[in-house]
């Protein structure tokens, strides 16, 4: 029997001002042309052997239940464990009244009955908008020959996103966790909010924190605790970026455009797997100029596209021109349309002759459904 479960948060409790999420979680972002940025972490686990694993969305999980369905494309349709989706609510423990969780130990003490039934020895807590191929075999063989309490995967870099934790480390233990200030530069040693640790520590850390009416996992179990826990760090040295707002959704984006990084991320030995949708190939016609872009199935081009992404089932009329774009699916750009620095949601249509222009640092973002 494998050892590890894991659960999934497939959203921030720290309030993203992102337009991506209005309709959606987090975790279910369209991501790279055909994917959605759970199905990172979620075909790492996976390929490590992990078979029963929970999601916890917080609100407007629609579209995340559709995308993972029963889990058949993870391989986790089993009947006695496989993939679940949790409810994201809590009661009170003085009255019946329901509350969406305010951080992560709420949704933990929620779902206290499904941790106390898990078989597996360990657990694995991790988010959804973490875009990278982490092995967590290595992982887990490294927090068992450590002895450690919890492992905190991390990666050493100068990007990060707000409420990000730096983790002072001495060797492989974990000395120090402090929030990294607004103000800070250079390369630092940032969790990448994935942690390992025995399923019945978890449960005491929730009860301790049921008892004082702690709600952050990040405050309560890491920081406060990291004195009397035996914390340990786990480096991941290849590519790892934590998706929090707009700007770090375009920027990590635009990173699938350098094949280095595509190699990275995309493994024969680890593969990053999604719900498969069956499509034509795309239709390239006779005004079709396309440069460093990514073009998913069923798309008609008849316009020029440069270092773009371009998902299922996109319409691009002739004499169109998008540049640096990220345009989802079953989206039309109107004849002789131009498109700079744009993210364009689902389902949108740009009639002709229309000019958007976003900046690299400030892209202009359409929402879903839109009509211009």
């Amino acid at each position: 029997m494998n050892m590890f479960s894991s659960i999934i948060f497939a959203d921030s409790y720290d309030h993203p001002a992102t337009e991506l999420i209005e309709k959606r979680t987090l975790a279910s972002i369209p991501f790279g042309g055909r994917f959605r940025l759970i199905d990172f972490v979620l075909s790492s686990l996976t390929n490590a052997g992990v078979t029963n694993i929970a999601v916890m969305p917080k609100k407007n999980y629609a579209s995340l239940e559709d995308h993972l369905g029963g889990g058949k494309y993870w391989d986790l349709d089993h009947r006695n464990s496989g993939l679940k989706i949790l409810s994201p609510f809590f009661k009170t423990a003085n009255n019946n009244e329901v509350f969406l969780a305010r951080g992560k130990l709420d949704a933990l003490r929620s779902v206290q009955p499904h941790i106390r039934s898990l078989k597996e020895e360990y657990i694995i807590l991790t988010n959804g908008n973490l875009v990278a191929n982490i092995d967590f075999e290595k992982v887990f063989e490294s927090h068992i020959e450590s002895g450690a309490d919890v492992t905190a995967v991390y990666a050493n870099t100068d990007t990060y996103a707000p409420r990000a934790l730096e983790l002072s480390l001495d060797g492989t233990k974990v000395k120090g966790i402090t929030y990294v200030s607004a103000d800070d530069s250079g390369k630092r040693s940032i969790s990448l909010n994935v942690y390992v640790m025995k399923r019945d520590l978890l449960l005491d850390i929730i009860r301790e924190a049921d008892a004082h009416d702690h709600y952050s996992f990040e405050k309560y179990a890491l920081i406060n605790k990291v004195d009397t826990l035996n914390i340990a760090g786990f480096e991941h040295t290849e590519f790892a970026k934590i998706v929090y707002s707009v700007q770090d959704y375009y920027n990590t984006s635009m990173q699938m455009l350098d094949s280095d990084v595509r190699s990275a991320i995309f493994t024969e030995k680890r593969p990053v797997m999604t719900r498969v949708k069956d499509s034509v190939p795309v239709l390239y016609r006779y005004n079709a100029k396309i440069s460093n872009s990514l073009i998913a199935d069923g798309c008609r081009i008849d316009g020029t596209v440069k270092n773009s992404i371009i998902f299922r089932n996109v319409t691009i009329e002739t004499g169109a021109v998008v540049e640096n774009c990220i345009i989802m699916q079953n989206t039309v750009v109107g004849k002789e349309s131009s498109l700079s620095n744009v993210i364009l949601d689902k389902n949108i249509k740009i009639s002709d002759k229309k000019e958007l222009c976003g900046d690299a640092q400030y892209p202009f973002i359409l929402k879903k459904g839109s009509e211009i």
